[in-house]
């Protein structure tokens, strides 16, 4: 990556990079944590795969960097499994046994928070980082690629979130409206 004056376009970028990097290296440790503590086959799966996934945004975003530094223009690379992959969650993991079993998912139901809120803090650096490589197409979309693939993420738990408040609101016969 060329070395820019201290508050350059180019210096900011790369100190996203490095932040980015630490952010899915922490992601991918998250994840391995939240798939190890998961009682549930369906959720430990979804978590293993998100903690995958953080691996190649690692790898992704070491390619940028190595472009970057060589003054090539980065290119995100996906694979189609990757994309594939993601639709295995698209449905509730929840079931309402799982309610019936005695609200045993709490530390799921933590680890979803967390993750959603990981995944909304990537999205906004990578939208950023954006924002900061206007003036770069391919760094730019680059970035809009990578805030995509974190918004994948969300979506996935999200709809775990929500449908598993909405069982436990319905549970407890409570409804706000």
């Amino acid at each position: 990556m060329k070395k820019g004056a201290a508050g350059s376009t180019e210096t900011a970028i790369a100190k996203g990079l490095k932040q980015a990097l630490l952010n899915e290296i922490d992601g991918t440790e998250f994840y391995r944590m939240a798939a190890e503590n998961a009682a549930r086959d369906g959720i430990r799966r979804m978590f293993r795969f998100l903690m995958e996934e953080e691996k190649r945004h690692r790898e992704e975003i070491l390619r940028v960097i190595r472009a970057f530094s060589q003054g090539k223009a980065p290119r995100l690379e996906r694979s189609a499994a990757s994309r594939r992959g993601i639709g295995r969650f698209r449905s509730p993991l929840y079931t309402a046994d799982l309610v019936k079993a005695g609200r045993k998912a709490e530390g799921e139901v933590a680890a979803l928070s967390i993750g959603m809120t990981l995944e909304r803090r990537a999205i906004a650096q990578f939208t950023a980082l954006g924002k900061k490589a206007a003036a770069d197409p391919a760094t730019q979309k680059v970035f809009a690629d990578l805030a995509e693939w974190e918004r994948e993420h969300l979506d996935v738990l999200t709809r775990q979130y929500g449908q598993l408040r909405e069982m436990y609101w319905e549970e407890a016969r409570f409804w706000p409206f």
